[in-house]
């Protein structure tokens, strides 16, 4: 889950911006313009672009992730609901009238949808007949198909940091099993958009999973898309990164990367010490290392 780091500079952003529109087209400009955002990669292993679709599918799925309202659920480890209230209408030709309570909500619904699974679905994972998953070091998404005319409240779904598990409320299963690895459950997220569940859920630790629940058969990880957005790196790594990029700038400009200011510095520490063989205003050209 993000944190609130980022508000302040944000919240300042937005005063200049004026409008949520203007906003958001500033947020989205800046991802053509400085990274691959919106490049679509040539094939599954390429280091410049997401696959066809991913794009779109991080944009519906951090918007529902911070919506506040009930089409999504965080669950506890001690108190799991069974039945939570949580509908999304994707695609309706006619709606005349909407009207709801908290006990009640009736939709004017289109024709009965199908859906079959694509590449972005199960990107580093799996596709099976009824449900499919994708990965990022962090996290997973799950999207399984459900019968025509289901809604959330025929949905039970139960997840622990160890298992998962989908049924319907006549006991139908749609997907149980025992996860590979550990998630975050007190932290996951799920909605229903027509005859699609999606699950979001957290893992414990920044490892690539070989396969969602132990009864699946095993991916190859060394074939498996490993690159990383520079957001989700290490505090290290990002700094390792900027450096190097500091480095060519000053490079490409005729002047001392870091190391060689340190280098300089402490030449110019030594140069007029006792003992020290240079005289004279500090010349550090004067200096040649083999």
């Amino acid at each position: 889950m993000s944190d609130s780091n980022h508000d302040d500079m944000l919240f300042e952003m937005l005063k200049q911006c004026k409008t949520l529109p203007n906003f958001l087209d500033d947020v989205f400009g800046f991802l053509q313009r400085r990274t691959d955002f919106y490049v679509v990669a040539d094939e599954p292993n390429a280091a410049v672009g997401l696959p066809e679709g991913l794009a779109e599918k991080l944009i519906r799925h951090t918007f529902y992730k911070w919506k506040p309202h009930p089409v999504e659920t965080v669950y506890s480890d001690v108190d799991i609901p069974t039945v939570t209230e949580e509908t999304v209408v994707s695609n309706s030709e006619e709606i005349d009238q909407v009207t709801s309570t908290t006990d009640d909500l009736n939709l004017l619904e289109s024709k009965p949808q199908t859906y079959t699974f694509n590449k972005p679905e199960y990107f580093n994972g799996a596709v099976y007949e009824d449900y499919c998953w994708s990965q990022t070091i962090l996290e997973v998404n799950i999207s399984v198909r459900v019968p025509e005319n289901v809604t959330s409240k025929d949905l039970i779904v139960t997840l622990t940091p160890n298992t998962i598990s989908v049924k319907l409320k006549d006991g139908s299963g749609l997907l149980e099993g025992e996860l590979c690895q550990k998630c975050k459950s007190n932290e996951a997220i799920w909605s229903l958009d027509g005859r699609k569940l999606e699950i979001h859920l957290d893992k414990c630790q920044d490892m690539w999973w070989n396969r969602l629940i132990i009864s699946e058969p095993e991916l190859d990880i060394s074939k498996i898309d490993c690159t990383r957005p520079y957001e989700e790196l290490p505090e290290e790594a990002q700094a390792k990164i900027e450096e190097l990029q500091w480095n060519q700038e000053r490079k490409r400009l005729g002047l001392p990367t870091s190391e060689e200011v340190i280098l300089q510095e402490k030449l110019k520490k030594a140069w007029n010490a006792e003992g020290s063989p240079f005289t004279g205003p500090f010349d550090p050209s004067a200096v040649t290392f083999g």
